[in-house]
């Protein structure tokens, strides 16, 4: 049987978008994995569904070193033992080709250092045949610029850039595009990575779009294949991640306070829920125009009480990054799959240059931006009793996966 080495940071039983990504591109494959591993926090309903999965008995672990004491963006007085890990990393991937004989690699973006690792092995064993994914881009990145990060005090900026480049720096990118496959969730996000190196018509030739799916055999899944459509009073919409950034509600929060003046009683209809992180200024703005009592802001959930949340929702709400004026948006929420999954009223708040509002539009859900129509398809989705019965067929993991 075929051999490959997986270098791509964390992995499943970790729950994250890249760790099932990875996993759901590989497991259909008739293949062996060695899995290089930075080692992170047990998701145990995801756990469970990996011991009745076969596919799983074929990969085998190489853990280096914890995930969270390799990548020191988010705490930056971690470099000193983040850079020894980094290194770490690399050289545990060399030693590995070294020993086996693979006849593919894998490589992610998510971290970064994963391309880097395989470029190691690439130069080392050239016939290998090397598949790098990417996730969002690294190179000319707009989060990079982030509005907040100026605000805090000089040694911490300093770290936290240190830190940003050992996790996104643009070398990472420029090492995987180097590799004989390129790996890419949507093509928005293809033709803005492509767009920023030399020859993009050639990267795009040997490039693939294997987009978020899903496995129809998991309960994880299949709980929201068979949820029901609640019917709340009021109703709830919920946004479940994190607003910051790119990801902006100015907009929204402009929408609400129109509907609200025009409505006083709007709490009686319809509750806004937002789980995990959000902006500071869009706080402001819900205290200044008295929106508390029709937008709630919750603490973060685990995927296994996101998903109940989901299933409870009568809408579900998609804050897409905002990209004004730009040919190309290159940002695509995870959760938009699972959301698809439930066959209810989607209601993204985003542009006609984004992969959110192509796909949105495809499966005949709703988009808007500006206030005004913001404010006019929340009054539609509130009245209207609008029936999904798309196919998921297209979201099957086995009918979307890698091909060696």
């Amino acid at each position: 049987m075929k051999r490959m080495l997986v270098i791509a940071g964390a992995f499943v039983p970790v729950n994250d978008t890249v760790t099932l990504l990875t996993y759901k591109r590989l497991k259909h494959l008739d293949c062996e994995f060695d899995v290089l591993l930075l080692t992170g926090k047990t998701d145990t309903s995801l756990e469970e569904e990996l011991k009745k999965d076969p596919d799983y008995k074929k990969f085998h672990f190489y853990p280096v070193a914890d995930y969270d004491s390799t990548i020191s963006i988010a705490k930056p007085w971690r470099l000193p033992l983040s850079l020894i890990n980094l290194n770490k990393y690399k050289r545990a991937a060399l030693r590995l080709a070294q020993k086996n004989r693979y006849d593919y690699l894998y490589t992610s973006s998510v971290p970064g250092i994963s391309h880097s690792a395989g470029l190691l092995v690439k130069k080392h064993f050239p016939e290998i045949k090397w598949f790098a994914s990417f996730s969002d881009p690294i190179k000319n990145s707009p989060y990079k610029n982030d509005p907040y990060l100026a605000k805090r005090n000089p040694v911490y900026r300093l770290m936290f850039s240190v830190g940003s480049e050992l996790y996104m720096g643009e070398r990472y990118e420029n090492d995987g595009i180097l590799a004989d496959k390129l790996i890419f969730i949507c093509e928005e996000e293809r033709d803005y990575i492509v767009s920023q190196h030399d020859d993009p018509e050639g990267l795009k030739k040997k490039s693939l779009i294997l987009p978020l799916v899903y496995e129809k055999d998991w309960s994880m899944y299949r709980e929201l294949t068979e949820a029901s459509r609640p019917d709340n009073h009021p109703k709830r919409a919920v946004h479940l991640g994190r607003l910051y950034g790119l990801r902006k509600i100015d907009t929204f929060i402009e929408a609400l306070k129109l509907m609200k003046e025009e409505d006083p009683l709007l709490k009686e209809k319809i509750i806004f829920e937002q789980y995990y992180e959000i902006q500071k200024e869009a706080l402001k703005k819900i205290d200044e125009y008295g929106l508390q009592d029709v937008f709630k802001v919750f603490p973060k959930v685990d995927y296994r009480e996101a998903t109940s949340i989901m299933k409870e929702a009568d809408i579900l709400l998609l804050f897409d990054t905002i990209m004004e004026g730009a040919p190309v948006q290159p940002y695509l929420p995870s959760k938009i799959l699972e959301y698809l999954l439930l066959r209810k009223p989607i209601f993204g708040v985003c542009l006609d240059n984004s992969p959110s509002y192509r796909i949105l539009k495809k499966y005949g859900q709703y988009t808007a931006y500006t206030p005004e129509e913001i404010e006019k398809t929340l009054k539609t989705i509130m009245t209207e009793e609008k029936k999904f019965d798309y196919s998921l067929a297209e979201l099957q993991s086995e009918n979307r996966f890698l091909e060696l």
